[in-house]
């Protein structure tokens, strides 16, 4: 008998953990993160796994900006998956060079991006930055 409960108990343990291991991370949000002479925005919106949004950075004190001119627009798309990496295409609103980038959520509050792909032409994306969520 209570090697029956002990096996029901792993298999019901097993379909918990293989259930949320399939949850879809949600990366939507207003992030950003800024140093002494540069600051990077993202503003993204998920829906289901779909997931599409808008940048701004500003580098080099503020000598180079790369933004879209209204928040609605839209630079960034990517699908979600049951990873908390997703890849996204975005567009450069400087060169209008298309590059692709990496956007790890690491919790609910920090998100890291990473360029994969450098769009040609000049473009002042970071290559690398962590976001905090506002």
């Amino acid at each position: 008998m209570k090697l029956k409960s002990l096996t029901y108990f792993c298999l019901v343990l097993l379909l918990l953990s293989f259930r949320a291991g399939n949850a879809v991370p949600n990366f939507s949000g207003k992030w950003h993160t800024e140093s002494a002479n540069a600051s990077f925005d993202l503003h993204l919106t998920q829906t289901k796994n779909a997931l599409r949004g808008s940048h701004c950075s500003v580098q080099n004190d503020g000598n180079k900006t790369d933004c879209v001119l209204d928040d609605i627009d839209i630079s960034i798309t990517g699908i979600v998956g049951n990873s908390s990496t997703v890849t996204v295409t975005f567009t450069s609103q400087f060169s209008q060079k298309k590059g692709s980038a990496k956007i790890t959520k690491m919790n609910d509050s920090t998100i890291v991006w990473q360029i994969v792909t450098k769009p040609q032409g000049e473009f002042y994306l970071p290559n690398q930055a962590t976001l905090k969520k506002q």
